[in-house]
């Protein structure tokens, strides 16, 4: 109960970073709320399945995947310590074309020019990219729920 409604939070949350990569401060701040909804994800998934006999065994075999004792860790150090800020990595690119339009109409007109490329890094985890562990901890969750639900452990 309550663990799919979490998960489409985070979900949004993650959208928004994506939204907010040239605006670090915004970025920091939708990642603060991804880490609070997707943890509710398995305090929710816990306390459900936890009074049931073997509930606990399931649950500690199902958050094995270490990006969960992770992003726990984020997630308390966030709540409790400090603000998480991810280094934000600036590189400069060269672009060939000018995208104008959107995705159903779209056009690239040639026009060389500079564009800045920001990407996010957790400091004790660099080289990899924030929005990627991110989508991987989001899809491990979507899988420990489905699981769950599948083998009775935990409801929708």
């Amino acid at each position: 109960m309550h663990k799919r409604s979490k998960l489409k939070e985070a979900r949004h949350f993650l959208g928004r970073m994506h939204a907010e990569q040239d605006n670090p401060d915004a970025f920091a701040r939708e990642l603060s709320a991804f880490l609070t909804a997707s943890r509710s994800v398995l305090q929710y998934a816990h306390k459900e399945a936890v009074p049931k006999p073997g509930g606990q065994q399931w649950y500690d075999q199902a958050i094995a995947n270490p990006l969960f004792a992770y992003f726990k860790d984020l997630r308390d150090d966030n709540i409790h310590a400090f603000p998480i800020r991810p280094l934000t990595r600036t590189q400069t690119v060269r672009a060939g074309f000018l995208n104008i339009g959107d995705e159903d109409d779209e056009m690239l007109i040639p026009y060389p020019h500079d564009t800045i490329v920001r990407r996010y890094e957790f400091q004790d985890r660099a080289g990899e990219d924030v929005l990627d562990l991110c989508q991987q901890y989001l899809g491990a969750l979507e899988s420990l729920v489905d699981n769950g639900v599948t083998a009775g452990w935990i409801t929708d």
